[in-house]
């Protein structure tokens, strides 16, 4: 690629963008050894009222939801979980419940709660 080359960067517009490591440009490398993170009581009650939610508005949200919702329980609960895991798994969540607004709502808290806790 010439010098002269313009080089518009990264963009995005609109949406969710979570990345755990990026690497931009000649020769970059980007290395990860995955972000981990223990759930705090906080998470754990969150998850309890996304189970509830879910079940309470079952008929309003496609048959998806149930195996994203498994794969989050599954994730919290591991040994060592995976908060880029945890992220995505709720980005997907929150794209199937947005019909309902007490759902979106938990699962922004949950999002929140997740993005605010540090690695393990």
């Amino acid at each position: 690629m010439p010098d002269s080359s313009p080089n518009y960067g990264v963009q995005q517009f609109g949406g969710v963008s979570n990345v755990g490591n990026q690497a931009v440009g000649q020769n970059a490398r980007a290395i990860s050894h995955g972000l981990q993170f223990t759930a705090s009581p906080a998470t754990n009650e969150l998850v309890a009222e996304l189970m509830t939610l879910l079940e309470r508005h079952r008929a309003e949200l496609p048959d998806e939801v149930d195996e994203a919702a498994e794969e989050l329980q599954d994730e919290l609960e591991s040994p060592e979980p995976d908060k880029g895991v945890i992220a995505r798994v709720l980005e997907r969540i929150n794209g199937m419940v947005k019909p309902v607004a007490p759902l979106v709502e938990t699962v922004g808290e949950l999002t929140k709660a997740v993005e605010s806790f540090g690695g393990a």
